[in-house]
């Protein structure tokens, strides 16, 4: 296995995540959208309807690309040279970041119903969002930067 082999699956892993974590942000803020739209007969609700499903196969998408990712990890022998020192801080950095802000926003969730009226269940689901798609994108940042400073 040579090196070069090795950041080309990390680039793989870093544009597989960039691209499941918007993929997965508009399938779940659009259908969040649609939830806030119920019984509104706006055309606007076409529009949300056809981003839930563009989000939706973006994810499917996704899910294939993480399939051929592991292939290729295996059949390279690559599976402890991508995960080295430096990727184990960066993934515990990126899952202590979605830890602190899903409960920051928690907190901050608790106050604003004393000031603003909204469905919590639907605060929830967008703060659950959130605390998925943020560490992914955290952790693809922190190894694009690291996979920038190598070169």
């Amino acid at each position: 296995m040579q090196i070069n082999e090795v950041d080309k699956l990390v680039r793989s892993r870093i544009k597989v995540l960039i691209f499941g974590a918007f993929s997965f942000a508009l399938w779940q803020f659009s259908w969040i959208g649609m939830d806030l739209m119920e019984g509104s007969k706006s055309s606007l609700l076409y529009v949300v309807a056809a981003m839930v499903i563009l989000g939706a196969i973006g994810w499917v998408i996704t899910s294939y690309f993480i399939y051929v990712y592991t292939k290729k990890v295996k059949n390279l022998n690559a599976c402890h040279a991508l995960n080295d020192e430096l990727t184990r801080k960066n993934r515990a950095q990126a899952f202590m970041a979605g830890y602190f802000i899903l409960f920051s926003l928690i907190w901050l969730l608790i106050p604003a119903t004393d000031f603003w009226q909204f469905d919590l269940k639907i605060a929830i689901r967008a703060i659950a969002v959130l605390a998925i798609v943020l560490p992914m994108l955290i952790f693809a940042y922190s190894e694009l930067k690291n996979d920038e400073g190598a070169e």
